[in-house]
């Protein structure tokens, strides 16, 4: 019986102790294939937050396996998994404040701001605004039960086709494959048929001929296998930007002790240099296979330049205004001010920026070390 007992009694503390490990293991949602270069930004996301905490705090990352991007604000909101990217143009009525951030990022094509760094710039000037400047924001997160990390930003988007699609003319009646609303408004200003379906599908909708073309970053050639697809690049035209935030489970961040919320914070700041240096790197390579592979790359027609640079200056005019119309933002054109007085700062920010560990010094110093772990989030 004494055996028997102290049997019992190892395996239940052994039990606790396994429950206790657990307990201290994030999980994250991870929406791009296993074999990504986001992917492997993740991961070192995890090992960061492992070395940050001294072992206490470790991270599960679940690659396109535990929840896919339409599936992961629900995931998140629900306590599915404990993070995730959340592609907040995926869910409109949620994030509007976020989206319309999101619609600003043609600004980045404008002559004030473009650059091969201009996409890290609004990374930081984004994260900065939503952690710093904008309690609205953080409600607007903590409505889906969620608590901001910051964000990446995909390089700038390029049409990806089966056919020709350079000038006016040939995109005339193509079916476009768009991310969020400015790329449809875009889409159909240039006399196209926007389409709007996840990322996931894209590759399986252009096989199969649903779509002729799709508007994504250049990453996304080989992250979601477009590469295999399309025959033509157009690099110049639709422009425009996507961020990529990272959410937490806001009851999974108020159980962490503020030390290992600080040391999160610091993981934040490699995670997303990582994230916008893999995009940085990835896309050249891309760009590179593509032609290796035969794919056609063009530069848009001067018809169809000079329609897509007055359709961004014409849009950005109006984005304040749909946002305030359609989800009664009051404060909508404050909000793109403050956002494009940010830009500016981060465009001078990130010029002279020559490695993934500077732009991690650079994110730490402006953004992640002056937040109070203690309170944020709460």
């Amino acid at each position: 019986m004494r055996t028997s007992k102290g049997l019992i009694c190892a395996a239940a503390l052994l039990a606790m102790v396994s429950g206790a490990a657990q307990a201290d293991t994030l999980s994250y949602a991870g929406g791009w294939p296993p074999s990504s270069g986001a992917t492997g930004a993740l991961e070192s996301y995890a090992k960061a937050i492992e070395a940050n905490t001294d072992g206490a705090i470790k991270m599960k990352v679940y690659a396109l396996s535990l929840l896919n991007f339409a599936e992961a604000n629900a995931g998140v909101k629900d306590g599915m998994a404990d993070a995730a990217t959340i592609l907040t143009p995926y869910f409109a009525a949620e994030y509007p404040r976020l989206n319309m951030l999101a619609e600003a990022t043609p600004m980045m094509e404008l002559d004030a701001f473009a650059s091969d760094k201009s996409f890290m710039a609004f990374a930081g000037a984004m994260s900065e605004f939503v952690m710093l400047d904008c309690p609205a924001c953080q409600k607007e997160v903590a409505g889906q039960n969620q608590v901001f990390m910051g964000a990446a930003t995909t390089t700038s988007y390029i049409l990806q086709c089966m056919k020709p699609a350079a000038s006016l003319d040939d995109l005339k009646g193509k079916r476009i494959r768009t991310a969020g609303p400015y790329w449809s408004r875009w889409v159909e200003a240039m006399g196209a048929v926007p389409v709007s379906i996840s990322v996931n599908e894209t590759f399986e909708a252009l096989n199969q001929g649903v779509l002729d073309c799709t508007a994504s970053n250049p990453t996304d050639m080989k992250n979601f296998r477009f590469i295999e697809a399309v025959k033509y690049v157009v690099n110049g035209a639709p422009g425009g930007q996507f961020p990529l935030p990272t959410m937490i489970n806001r009851d999974r961040w108020a159980g962490l002790s503020a030390e290992n919320r600080a040391a999160i914070m610091k993981a934040n700041a490699t995670l997303f240099a990582k994230m916008n240096w893999v995009y940085y790197d990835d896309a050249v390579s891309a760009l590179q296979e593509a032609g290796t592979r035969g794919i056609q790359e063009d530069k848009p027609a001067a018809d169809l330049a000079e329609k897509n640079q007055a359709f961004i200056e014409s849009d950005l005019k109006s984005v304040a205004g749909n946002y305030k119309e359609k989800y009664g933002i009051e404060d909508s054109e404050a909000m793109l001010s403050t956002l494009r007085d940010l830009v500016t700062k981060w465009t001078g920010l990130v010029a002279s920026v020559q490695s993934e560990e500077a732009l991690n010094q650079l994110y730490w110093d402006q953004v992640y070390s002056r937040i109070d772990p203690a309170r944020y989030g709460s």
